[in-house]
Formats: structure tokens, C-alpha cells, sequence
């Protein structure tokens, strides 16, 4: 057996284990999400498929951003022999062309807002987490839960680098407190390196 088999061997056995212990879903706005053509980062396989891949690195999860235990939101690092499945769709700006800017809105209730796409190469996906929030979490701010679980994934994070910065937009709609987000704190360094990270990228546009 090669390394990477016994290792998604062990993945397994994992998940087994933590299966039977944890109650994990998608929440409705993730799911949505994830199938939509604009998302910069996706999830390809099937959705219960995702869940197990979390339950095997569940021991792996760490605080979100802007949270200091794993109470409330955590995220779930993907290890690099399972990122068959995983999508991002990010190009650097010294490379793309044909920019458009959209307005959109993630969902009925949240403040609409600019959206920049354009063409070129894509960066290739060499990393992943999952991120997802408590049953309790999922309440604040007018927020509903989407079954009887207590974790939901609210989002799923793929791209070329290891330590991703949050979008600044999200930052600012958790820390605000603003519809569709979920009060989180942040320091001025952690916003700062957000927006000087992602100035430099845009997403690509669908085909």
C-alpha cells in the first residue's frame, strides 16, 4: 500500500469513529453557495461526501477567525492527499484581462455589493479548509439553522495558499454585526493583511 493509501486509510478510520459522535450538516445558504458559478472556491462531490472528509480531520479543527475556542465557529484544514474535489478560481491581477464588475447579493436579506470577475489563468488549488459554525452560533444576528445538527458547513475555502485571509467584505459584515454575518472581532493587522492580500487577486469569471 503507498503512503497516500494508508494515510486516506487512516482518514477513514477517523471519520468512522467520529461519525458516530457528531451530528454534521451543510446549512441551506452553504449549499446554495457552493453550486453557484461565481464562487471563488467550491466543493465538486457530493455534499454528504464533504461532511465525512470534515469528520476525518475533525481532531485537526481549529478557532475561526475572530474566535478564541472551538465552541463557536472552527475550521476544518483539509490535508493535501484529499483536495481531488476541491475548487478555487483565483487569478492574479498582473495576469487577468477583460474585467467586469457586477452588482450582487448572497442572499434576499443581506446588503447588495460589487463583485469584480475577469479572465486568465487560475491559480492551481493546493489547499483547503472547511469552516463551520455551532447549532448556537447559528441563531445570532437573526440567523436560522437549516436541520438537527449541531455543526453546520458555512463555507468552503480552497486556493493556492496555506494560510488564506478572510475576504475584507466578510470581515467587516461579521464585525458589524450586518445581515448575513456573525459577530466576530478582529485586530487592524488582520484586516490590514486582508486587504493588501486580496487587492492583488480577482476571481475568474465562469466560461
Amino acid at each position: 500500500m503507498h503512503q497516500n493509501e494508508c494515510v486516506q486509510a487512516a482518514i477513514r478510520v477517523v471519520a468512522a469513529a467520529n461519525w458516530r459522535r457528531l451530528k454534521l450538516g451543510w446549512s441551506q445558504f452553504a449549499l446554495t453557495h457552493n453550486a453557484d458559478p461565481l464562487a471563488a472556491s467550491a466543493w465538486l462531490g457530493k455534499p454528504d461526501a464533504l461532511l465525512e472528509v470534515v469528520a476525518g480531520f475533525w481532531d485537526q479543527r481549529r478557532p475561526g477567525v475572530g474566535h478564541t475556542d472551538l465552541t463557536q465557529a472552527i475550521v476544518v484544514p483539509i490535508f493535501p492527499g484529499s483536495l481531488a474535489k476541491f475548487t478555487s478560481r483565483w487569478i492574479p491581477i498582473e495576469q487577468a484581462t477583460d474585467f467586469q464588475t457586477v452588482v450582487v447579493r448572497r442572499q434576499p436579506h443581506e446588503d447588495p455589493y460589487l463583485l469584480t470577475t475577469a479572465k486568465g489563468p487560475m491559480l492551481p488549488c493546493r489547499h483547503a479548509s472547511v469552516v463551520l459554525y455551532s447549532s448556537a452560533t447559528l441563531l445570532e444576528n437573526g440567523g436560522v439553522r437549516s436541520g438537527d445538527f449541531d455543526w453546520e458547513i458555512v463555507a468552503v475555502s480552497a486556493g493556492p495558499w496555506e494560510k488564506e485571509p478572510m475576504i475584507p467584505l466578510t470581515m467587516a459584515r461579521n464585525f458589524l454585526s450586518k445581515p448575513g454575518g456573525t459577530k466576530a472581532t478582529y485586530s487592524a493587522e488582520q484586516l490590514a493583511e486582508s486587504i493588501y492580500h486580496w487587492a492583488g487577486f480577482v476571481q475568474a469569471r465562469p466560461a
